[in-house]
């Protein structure tokens, strides 16, 4: 399967920083740290399952798009708390902002059909293979000693 992530850095250094930071420790847009949601991606005879977890999302804060081969997705989780609120905040470790994911996808997908749903927090894409790109079964002819039409085979 040829399906990259590219908000993924291959330095050791960055991966540190992504681990601890998140979002490969940089800042977002607005100023906020906004980690790329956990992501599986599973390849089957005939589709690509691309499921990303993004708790307190809502449907309409995720944005979904393919161009060129590259499957993105954009969202936003807005903070929730005010100024001026009853009360003091002793703790405050939930990420807010937006976030950007990007995948190469193989050449031999469908990019016109893919599907994508989202339930309780939980993201799915469905990229269906081309035709073309699935496994398919040759049968071996049955040439034993026969010979081409039109002759003996052998040209004079």
């Amino acid at each position: 399967m040829a399906l990259y992530a590219t908000n993924r850095s291959v330095q050791p250094f960055d991966q540190l920083f992504d681990s601890i930071l998140g979002n490969g420790g940089r800042l977002n847009a607005a100023g906020s740290l906004m980690r790329a949601p956990e992501t599986d991606v599973v390849e089957t005879e005939k589709e690509i399952r691309v499921v990303a977890e993004m708790p307190g999302l809502r449907r309409e804060d995720i944005e979904i798009d393919v161009e060129s081969n590259v499957l993105t997705i954009r969202g936003e989780k807005r903070e929730e708390r005010t100024e001026g609120e009853k009360g003091r905040w002793h703790l405050a470790e939930r990420r807010y902002g937006t976030f950007t994911r990007s995948f190469v996808l193989p050449r031999d997908v469908d990019g016109d059909r893919i599907e994508a749903s989202f339930q309780d927090g939980v993201l799915t894409l469905v990229v269906p293979k081309s035709e073309r790109a699935r496994r398919r079964r040759i049968e071996i002819g049955s040439r034993s000693g026969q010979q081409p039409s039109g002759g003996s085979g052998h040209q004079a």
